[in-house]
């Protein structure tokens, strides 16, 4: 997802203040654990909640935060500098198979058993999911009765689509949609706007210059636009289901427990919330937004007691 590559300061100010030594070598017995994350709002927030629903069970839990790309902290899980991650199960898949085809979340979780080294272990991935979509405004949704990517098909030739250049030859991009749904885009009605989904791709499907855009699920701008996300039931689109990653030997059945419960309650729309929460000048630190969560999820208190 190339919107990863934006790192907001509050980031790096939380692994800054917490940790002075980002990659020193975490220790302690099952119920110590260091959180990290990747460098990028949503993973720390992700993270928050990780720790602070740990904490509430007993965990001695550090934190380092915002650290980097899986090309940092997958080996910092693999010598014990942290111990825990929030991923994303398919481009998790496609870091340790980059030739896989799978895309449906069972068919991905299968496939990453096989993959992931005897070092890492995942646990059960949560509902929420960030992943590409096809995204019109909620005028649009209701002028066409639109729910899925196909029910826009019938109206291929009115659909002005905003997305990056890349969106154009990408299997899952024109041409999945092509094939998959019979979603005709001509050269003349896309738009190319490469950032990634992010506010230039946002004002041209609000402002009517654009029909539909490819904007990735838990974008705040779904919330705070009231943009509607046609459902994928062909399965076009990667799953980005969020799913712990652990080193194995901090793997233990009171940690499943309390992710578990975590993960079960995680949706895309209050990801998408979560987003919205902390962005912009006047949003909260990330900690505030997790914390905010956890206690009206109950996480706050010790699970299953």
């Amino acid at each position: 997802m190339l919107r990863r590559a934006a790192v907001c300061l509050v980031v790096c100010l939380v692994a800054a203040c917490g940790n002075p030594d980002p990659f020193g070598s975490a220790s302690g017995g099952p119920k110590s654990i260091v959180v990290g994350s990747g460098d990028f709002p949503e993973s720390v927030i992700i993270a928050e909640i990780y720790a602070q629903a740990l904490q509430a069970n007993g965990f001695d839990v550090g934190r380092r935060m915002g650290i980097g790309s899986r090309e940092t902290y997958i080996p910092a899980l693999k010598d014990h500098s942290i111990d825990l991650v929030p991923e994303y199960i398919g481009n998790l898949l496609l870091y340790f198979e980059p030739n896989s085809t799978a895309t449906m979340l069972d068919n991905v979780e299968l496939e990453l058993y096989k993959r992931l080294p005897g070092d890492l272990s995942i646990l059960t991935p949560s509902p929420a999911s960030d992943t590409d979509t096809v995204t019109v405004t909620s005028a649009t949704a209701a002028r066409w009765g639109l729910k899925t990517i196909g029910d826009l098909a019938a109206h291929s030739a009115e659909v002005r689509f905003a997305a990056p250049s890349a969106f154009t030859t990408r299997p899952s991009g024109l041409p999945g949609l092509r094939q998959k749904y019979g979603l005709q885009i001509s050269p003349g009605n896309f738009i190319t706007i490469n950032d990634g989904g992010g506010p230039v791709t946002v004002r041209a499907l609000v402002e009517g210059n654009a029909t539909a855009a490819n904007i990735f699920s838990t974008s705040p701008a779904v919330v705070q636009n009231h943009l509607t996300v046609l459902e994928d039931p062909e399965h076009n689109f990667l799953a980005g289901n969020i799913v712990p990653l652990v080193n194995s030997q901090k793997k233990s059945d009171r940690l499943k427990d309390v992710l578990d419960a975590v993960s079960a309650k995680l949706t895309t729309e209050n990801v998408a919330e979560l987003n919205a929460a902390v962005s912009g000048n006047g949003g909260l630190d990330p900690d505030q937004a997790a914390r905010k969560w956890v206690h009206d999820n109950g996480f706050d208190h010790p699970v299953g007691q």
